[in-house]
């Protein structure tokens, strides 16, 4: 330590060095803030053209795909994706290019624009300008594209951006329209589906014809009640049939025990009539005898004779009652009668059985024959359904592409896109660079700042001592660093 009384206590602190090197803070900041001045002063004047783009999602691409494109994710693109995505359509080189040579940005200086195309290099050094000088700026939260641009002349600025604008909405619409021809594509597309309906229409119409249980949606539930119904019908038949058969036999077997008469009756009588008239001779004979005996005696001849021939009489008669007549009728066995009808009764009925069970037999063939067809012909059915549904399917898919298609073109003929010109490119009046004022407030500061940097160098070279108090009133002096 040395004690020294070169420097006052109040000299101690954070600007000691800004005092002590005083003259070298007022020549750093004077030579940096003349420089700043003079580079402010020497920029040229640039003039600030502004537009801005608005990036919305009205309408759609036209997809070229043979699919539904109701459910893409066109319409739930991100907005950010949209709007960088024409950022980079806006800085691409073959849009710059074109604003160049349009604006003749792509001519060396001093020389006549119509005298040709420019230079290749010169073109490419004026596209790389124009890409470092253009400003594209996305808005947060928006759709909105700021664009800028900063040229010598007002009228430059604007012919500039009102050059990009053109030939960004071009592109854009080059890019994003109608491709060349899809009206075309998709009109001939629809067409050739057309014919193809039409086609499948008619070998579905055809088919369906030949089976019209396809026809008909109930025909096949109606054809097999049927096979059932004759199928059932023909067992049942068959049942009958196998009951009648089994009488006709059993018939059979009676009647070949049973004659074909049999005794009616039986009817025992006596010589009745042979009877009655001896009868009638007897009492005849018996009248003479009385009258005889009123006039002759009873031992007379004619009366012995009389009666003796009463007596044969008499005698004849008991000789016919003596003897009986038997008669006996036969009739018809009814009991055969019967059976024999009953049994030619179940013999036509069998024979009406046995060909109702042909008949049905051959329904139940012919149901169960047109069954397995129809189960072959279900696939040729389907395939033919779905050959119409799919040939409907893409003409209706053309189709509506093809309208989509027009449309698109239509509005291509307009121009209506999905980015629009929301503030066209302004015309500046003011300059943009440099703002002197700014420029030079900003120049002060950084004059300051040299300034003291210039002292801190300065002190850092050349340190001085520091005077600092001590204990029982003593000072020491340090050096300084």
């Amino acid at each position: 330590m040395i004690n020294t009384k070169l420097l006052s206590p109040k000299a101690i602190g954070p600007l000691a060095p800004l005092f002590r090197h005083l003259k070298v803070f007022a020549l750093a900041f004077a030579v940096t803030f003349a420089l700043v001045a003079a580079v402010v002063l020497m920029l040229p004047t640039k003039y600030e053209s502004e537009m801005k783009l608005l990036v919305n999602n009205e309408r759609q691409d036209l997809v070229i795909s043979p699919q539904d494109n109701k459910n893409t994710v066109h319409a739930q693109e991100i907005a950010e994706i949209r709007v960088n995505s024409e950022i980079e359509l806006l800085k691409s080189a073959d849009v710059l290019k074109q604003v160049v040579l349009k604006t003749g940005l792509g001519h060396e200086p001093g020389t006549v624009r119509a005298a040709g195309a420019p230079s290749p290099v010169y073109l490419d050094r004026a596209v790389r300008s124009l890409y470092r000088h253009l400003e594209v700026l996305p808005v947060k939260k928006s759709d909105i594209i700021t664009v800028s641009y900063r040229a010598k002349s007002p009228e430059l600025a604007n012919a500039v951006m009102t050059r990009l604008a053109d030939t960004y909405l071009g592109m854009h619409l080059q890019a994003h329209g109608t491709p060349p021809g899809s009206f075309h594509f998709f009109e001939e597309q629809a067409n050739a589906y057309s014919q193809r309906l039409q086609a499948s229409e008619a070998k579905l119409k055809a088919f369906r014809e030949k089976y019209a249980v396809f026809a008909e949606p109930d025909e096949k539930d109606i054809l097999t009640q049927r096979a059932i119904e004759a199928q059932a019908a023909l067992e049942d038949a068959d049942a009958q049939a196998a009951d009648y058969r089994e009488r006709v036999i059993a018939g059979k077997t009676k009647i070949a025990h049973l004659d074909p008469r049999v005794t009616a009756m039986i009817h025992t009588s006596p010589q009745s009539q042979i009877i009655g008239q001896l009868t009638g001779t007897l009492n005849e004979l018996q009248n003479r005898r009385t009258e005889m005996l009123t006039k002759f005696r009873a031992d007379d001849r004619f009366v012995t004779e009389l009666d003796k021939e009463i007596a044969d009489t008499s005698a004849a008669i008991e000789r016919a009652k003596a003897q009986q007549n038997v008669e006996q009728s036969t009739d018809i066995n009814q009991i055969r009668q019967d059976a024999e009808k009953n049994l030619v009764t179940n013999e036509v009925a069998l024979a009406g059985l046995q060909a109702r069970k042909t008949r049905l037999g051959a329904l139940s063939n012919v149901y169960k024959t047109r069954m397995v067809e129809i189960a072959g012909a279900s696939t040729e059915n389907d395939r033919l359904l779905r050959e119409v549904k799919e040939d409907e399917d893409n003409y209706l898919l053309y189709s509506q592409k093809r309208e989509e298609a027009r449309i698109a073109e239509s509005l291509d003929r307009q121009r209506i896109t999905n980015v629009s010109l929301i503030e066209a490119p302004t015309m500046p009046v003011e300059p943009a660079s440099p703002q002197v004022p700014l420029d030079l407030a900003v120049g002060f500061l950084l004059s300051m700042l040299v300034a003291f940097l210039a002292v801190k160098v300065v002190e850092y070279m050349n340190p001085q001592p520091i005077v600092t108090p001590s204990v029982g009133g003593e000072q020491t002096v340090a050096a300084s660093i």
